[in-house]
């Protein structure tokens, strides 16, 4: 059984906070690129920000998502499944999902395939290892304004929708954690991660060897000073 903690970042869509997303968009595991199901102008901006994931954060898995599914009983498909789909193999994209923050309808699916994404796409980023079998990754959520980023991570975390809702304002975070079995995950996939953590500890210990050596020198220093 794996530990994740999840850091799960969400970028305010608004052109003015354009400035936030260099530093951010750096460590990031997995993003899911959103957009409304109900506003096609939403899904228009999709390779606006697609070109900004791989310039900012380079080959990682990105899932696309179609969120406020609940919405097309009542509206119809405003979006072409055939257009979301060529989409979807135009980039390379890893996976579709829809989505219903309003329902909580395949939330806990999009966290969960981003945590596994993250995992079968293992890098050994700075602070991912925190133990060896605890781990720690950085999930964005990013596209258009008001397509529902928040109130995707807002159901996932609280596992509740929150009426009152607020426009994000630059970024947004929050943390959750969850387990993933073995079993769920490629026999290759967990031997590169236990090698990875094996050699990530090597490391450690070395660097804390050093700590202790520079710590012993500099007190025979200022024995020999005194």
């Amino acid at each position: 059984m794996l530990n994740i903690t999840l850091s799960l970042w969400d970028t305010g869509g608004q052109e003015r906070f354009d400035f936030f997303k260099t530093d951010f968009f750096k460590g990031v595991a997995a993003v899911g690129l959103v957009f409304d199901l109900s506003r096609p102008d939403t899904f228009d901006k999709i390779d606006e920000y697609f070109n900004e994931i791989r310039e900012l954060s380079g080959n990682i898995p990105i899932f696309l998502v179609g969120n406020k599914n609940d919405l097309k009983e009542d509206i119809g498909e405003t979006i072409p499944r055939e257009a979301i789909i060529q989409k979807l193999n135009q980039y390379y994209l890893f996976e579709y999902i829809e989505t219903s923050a309003l329902e909580n309808e395949n939330v806990q699916k999009l966290f969960y395939r981003l945590t596994i994404a993250a995992l079968l796409d293992f890098k050994q980023r700075l602070g991912e290892i925190i133990d060896s079998n605890q781990f720690r990754f950085k999930i964005l959520l990013t596209g258009a304004a008001a397509v529902g980023k928040s109130s995707l991570i807002r159901t996932f975390t609280k596992r509740s929708f929150e009426q009152d809702y607020k426009l994000t304002i630059g970024l947004d975070f929050m943390t959750q954690s969850l387990e993933i079995p073995d079993e769920d995950l490629p026999k290759e996939t967990l031997e590169l991660i236990r090698k990875s953590v094996k050699n990530y500890k090597k490391l450690v210990k070395k660097y804390r060897k050093r700590e202790e050596i520079s710590e012993i020198l500099e007190t025979l220093k200022e024995i020999k000073d005194y």
